[in-house]
């Protein structure tokens, strides 16, 4: 990882500035430039629709959850391989508006531009472009861009495309559609994925002109999901003559303006994208007709304000505010805005590892969404964390299923990689066999209610979660009689995917303890406080009070992995026995993701970790060992770990903070802040890596700030970097919002709203009792 990179966009606080158009760097700013509300995400392509080839641009409009599915091929189908794909599926784009000065064609690459600036403005969610271009016939005009993706109504998109001309009056034209033409490029940004989806996969059911709207529709191939996509458009400025264009796969309209030299021509395009995974499809034209008319009637003005209004809200809980650093404090407002915007809000949908930011993995929602980004949630946003957990709960029916497949009678068992709910991952090794998905879901859902203290959602939702993933860990494994009969649990993969199919992978049996504990807490309370819920709860599941023994006998018997020697934990049970790493005998070029240059074998049989493994499990629940532990097993997995994952370095500067090894920390909060915005993994077309960019929050939250409630109490272990003169942000506890201010001169506590709250800062107990209280504590 090249950390050494000068910043690739200016530096600034609020902004990402591009400041000249640069074909070789196209790809890569289309994820920079991305915009999401969690349910329509586009690219940050331009409105011109360049026909880019597959290495230089991908124009991408998605729907969270639409995807398109293919019968995957297998050389050895195993019984259980998923057998039809799920892939986020590249929709008809809808941004598409291509401008004519007397005829000649607005093309950045072929006429003349200068005062060029593309601005991402995070604090308002807002996209902006502005450029002077001259026609190679010499007509001069200023271009205005802006759009976003609405925050007040989820199918909405706006653009408002401006055009002043600066030497010359005549006629301007504002050709503005719908192209249907498109698809994924799956070798590019899935290239180990060989079944597709590849080529044209929406086929066209309805292509409508009218006035001053447009609509189109089409269904899948194979899912047979069905996409609706319109547009309504208002010109002002000029004088206007207006006709469409239908074909196959594309409509349009097309505005002939009279303009006047110095006048401005304001083209505004408002667009809808619905599917028939939100209701019928036969609803889907009136429905889609009925958001445009809401959208022009208030208007691209009215819609920006409250666009800005909901960022602010959203800012002020979510900042993390840097003094001292700008370049960290640009990328961290980064990571923040992306993960914002990527995240589903129905109930319906997830998270993708990419978000809606591009084709990378499909667009499949992992195990990042619990132990990365809904951390970030939980204390800033709760609704969101909630409307997460809904996904999973929504699924939960379908894990039961996969849990049947993988020969467990009762219980729920997540799939590892999915969007429908269904398992997606092809390669059992590296997917179902990480059976820490049910751990990861169940530390967020514990985490949830610790946090919010919801009693409706556990007990109409998260009681039930918890039961039906500990059936499976009470399942999985064995009391070993080789072990003094503790309970193992064997041929899982960990976190760390160069170690797959071990036996008693520490993070796995530590989570599977946790997991199961916690489920033993809720039927206990269900059992004594929630009677009648508790009867009827048995009743659904065909749950016996009896299975808790077993539970019980699994808790307190438990085996961990313990080397005498060097007094860690490690990885699994035969990690000690592989053959030491040497890094010397690999070619820098093959260092960077192990499995595209060597067999499988080769990578399993030595010992080193890919990424976070057990350490992530000790952050997880660092309460249970004291800080010699984490010193000794930091130390240890420090000389193992090649940090081949984006989700590792920020976890071990969590650790590192956590032991008092500050310098490794911030060295590794500085390698994971600007991780995407400079792009270091030269994989950023593909789309962005969602956990490290949450990482980023919680390196600072929980890392310098030591942030913890995982003894079920609000903790913090402050910590100022020195080349930082402050740092603030605001966290949401157990009804209570609190303002954390660090500084040279100690920590400063404000109670913004809510309950009063208990905290406790290195280890001393405080507390605010009333609304705009402060505390102040010496570090």
């Amino acid at each position: 990882m090249d950390t050494n990179k000068k910043p690739i966009y200016p530096v600034e606080p609020w902004n990402i500035t591009e400041t000249e158009f640069r074909v070789e760097n196209n790809y890569r700013n289309e994820t920079t430039f991305a915009l999401s509300n969690g349910y329509i995400g586009t690219r940050g392509t331009f409105e011109e629709a360049y026909d880019f080839d597959i290495d230089t641009g991908l124009e991408g409009n998605f729907i969270n959850g639409f995807y398109e599915s293919e019968e995957i091929r297998y050389g050895e189908a195993n019984f259980g391989s998923p057998l039809h794909s799920q892939s986020l599926l590249n929709l008809p784009n809808a941004k598409k508006i291509r401008l004519y000065a007397g005829g000649e064609e607005f093309h950045i690459q072929k006429g003349t531009v200068s005062d060029y600036s593309r601005v991402l403005r995070m604090r308002d969610g807002i996209l902006e472009r502005s450029l002077v271009y001259t026609t190679p016939g010499g007509k001069q005009m200023r271009i205005q861009i802006s759009r976003f993706v609405s925050f007040r109504w989820k199918n909405i998109m706006e653009i408002r495309y401006c055009v002043t001309p600066l030497n010359f009056s005549g006629e301007l034209t504002f050709v503005t559609g719908i192209e249907g033409n498109v698809e994924n490029h799956t070798r590019k940004t899935n290239p180990i994925v060989d079944y597709g989806p590849f080529g044209r996969r929406l086929e066209p059911t309805a292509v409508k002109a009218d006035g001053d709207s447009i609509y189109y529709e089409a269904v899948t191939r194979n899912s047979r999901l069905t996409a609706a996509c319109g547009c309504m458009h208002h010109l002002e400025g000029a004088p206007y003559e207006v006709s469409a264009c239908k074909e196959e796969l594309a409509v349009s309209l097309t505005y002939t303006a009279a303009a006047e030299q110095g006048e401005t021509v304001c083209l505004e395009k408002y667009i809808c994208y619905s599917s028939d995974l939100d209701m019928d499809r036969e609803e889907l034209e009136t429905y889609t007709g009925k958001m445009l008319r809401c959208a022009a009637a208030a208007g691209y003005a009215q819609a920006e304000k409250e666009q800005i209004s909901y960022m602010n809200r959203y800012w002020e809980k979510a900042d993390v505010a840097v003094k001292g650093d700008e370049a960290l404090q640009q990328g961290i407002r980064f990571n923040l805005f992306h993960i914002m915007q990527s995240a589903g809000r129905d109930g319906r949908t997830g998270m993708g590892a990419k978000g809606l930011s591009g084709e990378g993995y499909e667009g499949h929602y992992f195990w990042d969404t619990e132990m990365y980004v809904f951390p970030v949630f939980v204390y800033t946003d709760p609704e969101i964390a909630a409307h997460l957990l809904d996904y999973r709960y929504g699924t939960l029916d379908k894990a039961r299923a996969r849990a049947r497949i993988l020969g467990h009678d009762k219980g729920a068992l997540y799939p590892w990689r999915t969007i429908n709910g269904e398992e997606a991952s092809t390669y059992y090794p590296l997917g179902t066999a990480q059976y820490h998905i049910n751990g990861d879901i169940s530390y967020a859902l514990c985490l949830y209610l610790d946090v919010t203290k919801d009693k409706e959602f556990f007990l109409e939702k998260g009681a039930e979660m918890l039961i039906e993933m500990a059936r499976v860990w009470a399942d999985v494994g064995s009391f070993a009689e080789c072990k003094g009969g503790k309970y193992c649990i064997c041929d899982v993969t960990g976190p760390d995917e160069y170690n797959v199919l071990v036996d008693n992978n520490f993070y796995t049996n530590l989570l599977a303890r946790e997991s199961l504990r916690a489920a033993l807490k809720a039927v206990r309370y269900l059992r004594e406080q929630e009677p009648e819920r508790y009867e009827s709860l048995a009743g659904k599941l065909d749950f016996a009070w009896e299975e808790t023994d077993l539970w019980d006998k699994i808790i307190e018997n438990m085996y961990f992995p313990y080397d005498e020697k060097r007094q860690v934990y490690p990885l699994d049970d035969g990690f000690m026995m592989r053959k030491p790493w040497d890094e010397s005998k690999i070619p820098p070029e093959k260092r960077a993701w192990l499995y595209e240059n060597y067999h499988p074998l080769f990578i399993m049989r030595h010992r080193m970790s890919k990424q976070a493994d057990a350490i992530l499990g000790m952050y997880l629940y660092s309460n249970l060992f004291t800080e010699e532990e984490l010193k000794r097993n930091y130390d240890f997995y420090q000389e193992v770990t090649l940090h081949h994952s984006s989700l590792s370095t920020c976890i071990f500067g969590i650790v590192a903070c956590e032991i008092g090894y500050y310098d490794e920390a911030y060295t590794y909060f500085s390698q994971s802040a600007r991780m995407d915005l400079d792009d270091y993994h030269n994989n950023f077309y593909a789309g962005i890596h969602a956990a490290n960019m949450a990482g980023t929050w919680q390196a600072v939250v929980n890392g310098f700030a030591g942030l913890r409630t995982n003894d079920g109490t609000l903790r913090f272990k402050p910590y100022l970097p020195e080349k930082w003169e402050g740092y603030q942000f605001c966290i949401g506890y157990q009804g209570s919002t609190l303002k954390v201010e660090i500084g040279r001169n100690g920590a400063d506590f404000t109670l913004l709203e809510g309950k009063p709250a208990v905290f406790y800062v290195n280890g001393k107990a405080c507390s605010i009792k009333e609304e705009g209280g402060t505390w102040h504590e010496e570090i």
